[in-house]
């Protein structure tokens, strides 16, 4: 084979992300379709310029025009007037719906994977956790308990051997009562607890008797 014509063949092109193959085959996506939004995706300011797009994806500009009026109708992809540095605007496509819609997925994804360490963690101390007890877990994280709070509430119980969710539960309502609610808060009240805690010790003691 020709060194130019290998060479040529070996390059990267265009890039491919995995999340817009998932979008594309939820939507059902045609291959033009999902063609252009791989070659806006690829350009640094991606503009609808049907010649360059016809020379890199290799598809008519009716086809061009066809995949470009489905995809504004499923608004996945949008036009934005940007005005330069030169004072010429210019429109300038839009695909922030896509990269909100695989966001989403991605932390819910991540949620997900946290509340399962979480659960783990609870199970390794407190031994299986029953359906009903995975429910109350989930109810600490919908009152807005965070999973940080929560395990630091299990190491409570721990620490005073009472390893039970009564008393897990117990903890995060004496925590919320007293506005705690990150670890830096808990490090800090206990900080002033023991402060006043040696003020207290400090006022009862009697001087006189020691001498």
């Amino acid at each position: 084979m020709n060194d130019v014509v290998y060479k040529t063949l070996k390059e990267k092109d265009f890039i491919m992300k995995n999340y817009l193959i998932r979008v594309a085959t939820e939507l059902k996506l045609s291959l033009n379709e999902t063609l252009l939004i791989m070659y806006f995706m690829n350009q640094d300011i991606p503009t609808l310029n049907i010649e360059n797009i016809r020379e890199a994806i290799h598809i008519s500009d009716e086809e061009i025009m066809e995949a470009f009026t489905k995809l504004t109708a499923l608004n996945l992809i949008s036009i934005n007037v940007v005005k330069g540095s030169n004072g010429v605007r210019t429109e300038v496509i839009s695909y922030d719906t896509i990269l909100r819609q695989v966001t989403t997925d991605i932390t819910n994804t991540h949620k997900e994977t946290q509340k399962t360490d979480l659960f783990t963690k609870i199970e390794n101390e407190l031994g299986h956790l029953s359906s009903i007890e995975y429910q109350i877990i989930d109810d600490w994280l919908n009152q807005g308990f965070s999973e940080e709070m929560i395990e630091e509430a299990l190491k409570e119980a721990v620490y005073n051997n009472t390893k039970s969710l009564r008393y897990i539960n117990k903890i995060l309502i004496t925590w919320k009562a007293k506005g705690i609610s990150s670890r830096n808060d808990l490090i800090r009240n206990n900080k002033k607890e023991n402060e006043d805690s040696l003020l207290i010790d400090l006022v009862d003691t009697n001087w006189l008797d020691e001498e």
